[in-house]
């Protein structure tokens, strides 16, 4: 009988897994909810429960996947300010930005739940090793160069907020744990000028 469980996660905050065909191999974050089908020739089966495989099956080897919650908590509540730069949350503040000349919009944003790992944040990995998990700033998915605003770690901006390496593990440890019930995101952020 299936049970509810979550992604363990690598070291990077990253899982890879084999997809139902064992043809493509995708990338899953860090706590996702999965439910746990019977193991099969030496693998665990498993169905996403939320994000952006949500229904899709997959496998992993043995030991990756968990059995119950691992503290989930409720919707995040973020508060960025453009003029400060500063980003608040539960957990404290840390210092973000924008880009000046192309500004992420005023108003509140649905976080969502990672999507892939970037390589954009390859160069960060020496300061977090989660410098590879972006949160994506809207509904759906991120279409490139139109609709692709996230909340990352870094030091330039090209319309993201960029919070500061030095703060990114203790937000991402927050909102990765973080859902609202819409199997979809994390919670939301409030951009202020």
């Amino acid at each position: 009988m299936p049970e509810l469980g979550y992604i363990a996660g690598g070291a990077d905050g990253w899982l890879n897994v084999k997809t139902g065909s064992g043809r493509q191999i995708v990338a899953l974050p860090r706590y996702l909810k999965i439910q746990i089908d019977e193991p099969r020739s030496g693998r665990d089966w498993f169905t996403t429960t939320e994000g952006s495989y949500r229904g899709h099956a997959f496998s992993v080897t043995g030991g990756c996947l968990k059995i119950g919650n691992p503290g989930w908590r409720s919707s995040a509540k973020l508060e960025f300010s453009v003029s400060s730069q500063m980003l608040s949350f539960p957990g404290g503040q840390v210092r973000a930005i924008t880009d000046a000349g192309n500004p992420v919009a005023t108003g509140t944003h649905p976080v969502q739940i990672p999507d892939f790992p970037h390589e954009g944040g390859a160069g960060y990995l020496g300061r977090t090793r989660y410098a590879k998990t972006w949160f994506y700033l809207g509904r759906g998915a991120a279409l490139p160069g139109r609709n692709d605003r996230y909340l990352h770690t870094g030091r330039v901006s090209a319309g993201c907020v960029t919070v500061d390496p030095s703060g990114w593990t203790a937000l991402y440890e927050y909102l990765i744990l973080c859902r609202s019930n819409d199997a979809a995101s994390v919670g939301s952020l409030v951009v202020r000028r």
